[in-house]
Formats: structure tokens, C-alpha cells, sequence
């Protein structure tokens, strides 16, 4: 059974296209580490209807409990044990609008050959900072736009379907803002595996609740990802457009200004919290040219002061320190 279940990053050049936040990061090719995603969802769509009885025998023998968590926590029809599942999952599959979000995913995903070369490189990392780690299977499913990626200890999985392009046809009648779509897409997938490893095998929990600890620790899982893979986008870190990337840049002492002069770091109250670090098209305070989040891109700039100034600690302590004034403090930040 699922053990855990998620719903669900220098110098900068203003002019460099792209503005990446570019880092070559240790070299990995000797650990023995590669990462094949298994296409569950297809396995699944394929199955032979006329003989689905057996045909489910066998996708369990070869998913083993992950079909059981699939059914019953992703698509919530119940487990395969149940005499009436057959009747539960073919009602799943020959669903119109299931059919077409698969046949969108197949075409998408049905060479993996990017996305494995990808996966490997970040679970090496992975594997570089924590030698003692296991490393998941990784697997792709539909669900229907019901969740985003689920784990335990010994797999994770990817709803696909949430990864088909900022401009695909489904988030369009599902009225998805453009600002969350800017995250539907292929580039991302491995980047929300590693946050989802971050978010699985660490308590990113902090010692107080204002708006410096909420920022900071969606810095550290920025931070997080921009370990386990160096030559990230720093616009695919963050999700943001090249044109909000350099707003970000130009304003970073703006912004840090800002927030110092209207003493909201140590503010607790949830709508302040909320406007700084919640999901929108700008962040509140800075007005409507910024992107959304600002702040966590601040946040990110004070974790990388922080590890440069202290070498000695570790990508396993920084997620593992609770207290945010102390990041802060020892950060030495000055932008």
C-alpha cells in the first residue's frame, strides 16, 4: 500500500538569453544508476476487454500493489480484489473522454527514450547526494486530471496527462489559467519527480509560520531540483517566461526592499503568506508586471547565499534546518 500520496530550484547576466542559472554541478556518470519509465497507462488501454478477467491477472503480476493504489487512491474505483472491479475498470477505459486523453498521452509519450536520459541524469544526482537511497520505479499514468504524482517508498507516478503543453485543447475546457498552464508541460515532468522526492523523503517543515518560512521552504525545493539537475532552465525552475525571469533579475532588490520596509518577512497572517507565495498570475505587492511567487524566487537567491557561505553543510542539512531566520541570518544576503 501507498506509504505516502502527493497531489501534486552565481552570477546572473541580465542580457544572457534565457538568464539560466547555470551550473555544471558534480559529475555523476560513474554512478550506476538508469531510469526507465514503464507505461503503465498503456499496458492498461491495451488490455484485451474480451478476456479482462485474466487480462488484469496479469497487469497485476507485473505492477504487483501499485494496481491496487492506482485503483483505489488515483482513480478510486476500488481494488482489484473486488468481484465487480472488472465492471469498474472496463466503465474506466471506455469512457469517451478517458479514450481521448490516453490517445493524446500515447502520442505524447509513447517514445520515452528523452525522458529516461533525463530521469537517469537526476536520479544520479539523486544518488550522488544521498549514496544510501533506493531509487523508485517510475511510472506513467491517466487519471483523468485527478491527480499529478503519487508515491511510496517503492515507486513514483506520473499523471501524464497533466504534461501536454501550455496550449493543449483539454486545459482549455477545463479553464485552466495560462499562469498554471505555463507547469503542463513535458519539460517538467522530471523536475516534479525530483520535487516529489524532495517532498517524500524529507520534512520540509518549519520552525515558525510567517511569510520568511513559507518562502524559504518552497526555496529549498527549488534549490532541491536545481541539484539534481545543474543545467536546468532557471524560466523552467521557476515557471516563468524569459520576460518575467528578467523582471525578476532587474527587481531582485526592489523587491527585498519591499518586503523589509513593510515588515511582512515575520508576518503570520495566512492572506499575507498567501499573496507572497500562493499560486497567481503576479505577486500582489509588487504589482502586475511581476510573476507569481516573487518571492520564492528571493527566497531560492537567500538559500544559495546560504550554501556558498557555508560549505560545509550539505544539500541534507539545508532540508533538514527548520529555521528560516537562521538561513536568513547566515545567509548574509545582501541583493
Amino acid at each position: 500500500m501507498m506509504k505516502k500520496f502527493l497531489c501534486y530550484l552565481s552570477v546572473i547576466t541580465l542580457l544572457a538569453t534565457g538568464c539560466n542559472l547555470s551550473s555544471k554541478g558534480p559529475d555523476v556518470s560513474h554512478i550506476d544508476v538508469n531510469v526507465e519509465p514503464q507505461l503503465f497507462f498503456i499496458d492498461l488501454f491495451e488490455m484485451n476487454e474480451d478476456e479482462l478477467p485474466e487480462a488484469i491477472d496479469a497487469i497485476s503480476k507485473t505492477y504487483g500493489s501499485y494496481l491496487d493504489a492506482y485503483s483505489q487512491q488515483i482513480i478510486k474505483i476500488g481494488s482489484p480484489s473486488n468481484p465487480e472491479y472488472p465492471n469498474f475498470i472496463k466503465s474506466f477505459l471506455d469512457y469517451e473522454d478517458n479514450r481521448d486523453v490516453y490517445e493524446a498521452c500515447k502520442k505524447q509519450f509513447g517514445d520515452t527514450d528523452k525522458l529516461s536520459s533525463d530521469l537517469t541524469k537526476a536520479f544520479r544526482h539523486y544518488k550522488y547526494y544521498f549514496p544510501n537511497a533506493t531509487i523508485p520505479e517510475v511510472y506513467f499514468h491517466t487519471s483523468y486530471f485527478n491527480q499529478s504524482i503519487a508515491m511510496d517508498s517503492a515507486w513514483i507516478s506520473v499523471s501524464i496527462e497533466k504534461y501536454l503543453g501550455a496550449d493543449c485543447q483539454f486545459y482549455e475546457w477545463l479553464s485552466i489559467p495560462f499562469y498554471l498552464r505555463r507547469k503542463m508541460v513535458p519539460e517538467k515532468i522530471v523536475p516534479d519527480i525530483m520535487k516529489a522526492m524532495a517532498l517524500g523523503n524529507f520534512s520540509l517543515q518549519m520552525k515558525n509560520e510567517d511569510v520568511l518560512s513559507r518562502m524559504i521552504a518552497q526555496g529549498k525545493l527549488n534549490y532541491f531540483v536545481k541539484q539534481m539537475m545543474p543545467a536546468i532552465q532557471d524560466t523552467l525552475l521557476f515557471d516563468y517566461s524569459k520576460k518575467q525571469m528578467k523582471w525578476c533579475y532587474k527587481h531582485e532588490g526592489d523587491i527585498w526592499a519591499s518586503m523589509v520596509e513593510q515588515k511582512h518577512l515575520y508576518n503570520t497572517e495566512r492572506m499575507v503568506i498567501q499573496k507572497y507565495v500562493g499560486d497567481s498570475p503576479f505577486t500582489y505587492y509588487f504589482g502586475q508586471d511581476s510573476p507569481g511567487k516573487a518571492a520564492v524566487f528571493i527566497a531560492y537567491r537567500i538559500i544559495d547565499a546560504y550554501m556558498k557561505n557555508h560549505p560545509e553543510t550539505n544539500l541534507n542539512d539545508l532540508l533538514n534546518n527548520t529555521d528560516a531566520h537562521e538561513i536568513l541570518r547566515e545567509s548574509r544576503y545582501r541583493p
